[in-house]
């Protein structure tokens, strides 16, 4: 009989379980302290607390309420003149005391310490935890403990609860922070206690748990309280990065003051109720509005430049208009409002004063000015005209102009922002002006939107940027007598200039009631057109009325209704039609003209187009212009040159010819081209002779005397305001001679006697 054998490991039998070995994760527990100041106080602080602490882009707490990071801490200032300093977060000078001891279950530990400077008590334990089961492998424990604090003669206060879990082979520390004596030092004896909550195990071979309390240190900390300065202390187990992290906060800023009629919404703006005396008070909470922004930069006697100039030297009312105009609700391009200018700014350079302050008015498209001892403040909003001016209100009866080159105007902005949603990295909101570019092409412009963090101010400051460039490109100069000095930077201002309209609809009031004014010269109100007349009044202010005469020649005009005050003699008047109205600019400058004893005033105003703010903010389209307003790229040429010669008989039996030479003015778009305002003329004797006689007139016509017969050439060249000039038109030939007249001209000749002189 054979036996059978079996060999190993050919059955079905398992296989041995390989023992498991977790891995050391016995790492110190270092602590990382971080202490900074953000910003000048008093400042509202975090938005939500702990959600609003970022560590490399994470929130330290969850909307939920949980945490992202363990054994984390934090503790702040606000920023206040009598604010306590941070525990835990100073510089320290320590006292360490070595114990060296195990806790064990049941037999606490404590430790007493007198030191009437004591600040913070910091304990060092080491820990080790491992397993060996019998079917073999290292596993890892765990271990629960207490620590007390006394302080004077209270009771023990338990400051942690702590249970460690994992594999620690070697005795590995952990050290906590305890702040103490907070009660202004009165305090000078202190105990700290250490309890053992697991129990003690009693195979020490298979379990290794052991509780040791390593050092007691005696932390003093420095007496910085950072008066005035908004403090933020961090504290953080250094093991949770793999460097030290960035960190971030989200806090409402400072707290600054605001006119007592108003309050703060939720969105950070401003919301003003009845009239304003003049008084400040501060809120509880920080506010996005540009205009107190720079207010409280311009007095800050700390951070700003209160220290040279004085709060009676900065125009706050002017800020006050502003401020109004800020906190307007315009769409914001995604279905809701917002208010039209906020700043979300954080200043941490040492800059030019004039370079934030710019930057700062950039906000609400603004400049400033300084006049009577103030500084005043402009922004680019709606307005309506507080003065008007005539040819013959200035020296000389001359406007001068000027435009903008067109290489300075751009089609397409470059806006750079702020976005809250992404860390407040810069992004780019790229606007375009589809008119602009058909008419130049594309022409980039690169704008930083200063403390904005919405996408919509960032896309209306583009947009406005670059309808300005293209809507408002003139400006206007001239010298007017004493009343232009009422008029300051910012205000409108109507302008009447009989040469480029071609017709005078501007002038001094002769005489004047309630219902009626008398003009300094006639004026013809044509049928289908509506007619308009705005006077200046004794005070100061505009009134206009609707003009009730028929058509004709009128030097008197009625009124609609009755004016409330009697215009004077001498004051200025504007009739405005359908067709043809008076130009608006915005005052840019107003000084005395120099030589004058302030008897005349230099002004110097910019275009102004009342019809680009809905286009900005509300997206209309922009109406037309009722008068054309463009000065044409090429000067547009004279027509229909004509010459007629006039024979001079003289008593000594001599003649000699006048040539006289007339045209007609230039069309631009089928009308009088009313930006030519003077013309080149020359004449030439012969085909193949010299131009010459060369004269600049303003009229449409001249002459040449005392020319000998011959055959006759005159050529014309018109002139802008820009002192641009059209190509030469010539004429046709004029032949004069003393036997035979050019037939073409013989009835037109007028022979006339003249004596010797």
């Amino acid at each position: 009989m054979t036996k059978k054998r079996t060999l190993l490991g050919s059955g079905g039998g398992k296989k041995p379980k390989k023992p498991k070995e977790e891995a050391d994760s016995g790492h110190s527990s270092s602590y990382a302290t971080m202490l900074g100041i953000v910003s000048e106080g008093e400042i509202e602080g975090l938005i939500s607390e702990a959600q609003s602490i970022y560590f490399n882009e994470t929130p330290a707490q969850n909307s939920d309420g949980s945490q992202n990071f363990q054994s984390f801490s934090y503790d702040y200032r606000l920023g206040t003149q009598g604010q306590d300093k941070l525990p835990g977060f100073s510089d320290e000078i320590a006292s360490e005391t070595n114990v060296g001891a195990e806790v064990k279950n049941q037999f606490p530990l404590t430790r007493g310490i007198v030191n009437a400077n004591l600040d913070l008590i910091r304990i060092r334990i080491g820990i080790v935890l491992q397993e060996y089961p019998s079917d073999g492998g290292v596993l890892g424990l765990s271990v629960q403990f207490r620590i007390y604090i006394k302080e004077g003669n209270a009771a023990f206060v338990l400051r942690l609860d702590q249970t460690i879990k994992g594999r620690y082979s070697t005795l590995t520390e952990f050290e906590y922070n305890f702040p103490v004596n907070n009660a202004s030092g009165t305090i000078q004896n202190f105990s700290a206690r250490i309890e053992r909550v697991t129990p003690q195990d009693t195979d020490t071979t298979r379990y290794q748990r052991t509780l040791q309390w390593r050092t007691l240190l005696e932390v003093t900390e420095t007496q910085l309280s950072y008066p005035n300065s908004a403090v933020f202390g961090f504290r953080f187990e250094a093991k949770q990065f793999e460097s030290l992290p960035q960190i971030a906060v989200r806090i409402a800023g400072r707290k600054i003051k605001i006119p007592t009629n108003a309050t703060v919404t939720s969105a950070r703006g401003l919301q003003f109720s009845g009239l304003w005396n003049g008084t400040f008070y501060t809120p509880s909470v920080a506010i996005a509005d540009p205009a107190w922004i720079l207010y409280d930069l311009l007095t800050s006697t700390r951070y700003g430049l209160g220290r040279y100039i004085n709060q009676s030297q900065v125009d706050k009312w002017s800020l006050y208009e502003i401020s109004q105009y800020c906190n307007e609700l315009v769409p914001n391009g995604e279905g809701g409002m917002e208010h039209r200018f906020q700043c979300h700014a954080f200043i941490e350079n040492k800059d030019d004063a004039y370079k934030v302050i710019e930057a700062i008015r950039s906000i609400f498209r603004g400049f400033s000015y300084w006049m009577n001892g103030a500084i005043g403040f402009i922004s680019d909003k709606p307005g309506y005209p507080v003065a008007q001016f005539t040819q013959a209100d200035i020296e000389n009866g001359m406007f001068s102009y000027s435009r903008t080159s067109l290489r300075s105007r751009h089609t397409l902005a470059i806006v750079t922002w702020v976005d809250p949603d992404d860390f407040y990295r810069r992004t780019v909101e790229v606007v375009e002006d589809p008119e602009g570019i058909a008419k130049f092409g594309v022409r980039e412009l690169e704008l930083s939107a200063f403390g904005c963090v919405s996408r919509g101010q960032a896309r209306r400051a583009g947009l406005a940027a670059l309808l300005t460039e293209r809507l408002e490109q003139e400006t206007v100069n001239f010298r007017v007598r004493a009343y232009g000095a009422y008029t300051k930077p910012g205000d409108i201002i109507r302008v009447a200039d009989a040469k480029r309209a071609d017709i005078r609809y501007g002038g001094l009031i002769a005489a004047a009631t309630t219902t009626t004014i008398t003009l300094d010269n006639p004026v013809s109100l044509n049928a289908g057109e509506s007619y308009t007349i705005t006077v200046m009044l004794p005070d100061g202010a505009i009134a206009e009325r609707v003009i009730t005469n028929t058509p004709g020649s009128y030097t008197t005009v009625n009124l609609v209704s009755v004016l409330p005050q009697i215009p004077n003699s001498e004051a200025n008047w504007i009739i405005a039609s359908t067709n043809i109205q008076p130009q608006l600019f915005r005052v840019l400058n107003r000084v005395p003209a120099p030589g004058s004893g302030e008897m005349l005033h230099e002004i110097t105003a910019l275009e102004y187009r009342a019809d680009k703010f809905n286009a900005i903010e509300q997206g209309w389209q922009l109406a037309p212009r009722p008068a054309k307003n463009t000065v044409p790229l090429v000067v547009n040429v004279p027509r229909n040159i004509r010459l007629i010669a006039r024979t001079v008989f003289r008593p000594s039996g001599e003649y000699t010819f006048t040539l006289d030479a007339a045209w007609d003015y230039p069309l631009n778009n089928g009308v009088r081209d009313q930006f030519v305002t003077d013309y080149f003329v020359e004449y030439r004797r012969g085909e193949n002779g010299d131009w010459q006689g060369t004269k600049t007139v303003s009229s449409t016509n001249t002459q040449y005397e005392g020319l000998p017969t011959g055959e006759y050439y005159v050529r014309v060249a018109a002139i802008d305001i820009n002192q641009n000039s059209s190509r030469w038109v010539e004429s046709a030939a004029l032949v004069q001679s003393s036997v035979n007249y050019n037939a073409a001209f013989s009835s037109r000749l007028t022979s006339v006697f003249a004596t010797d002189f």
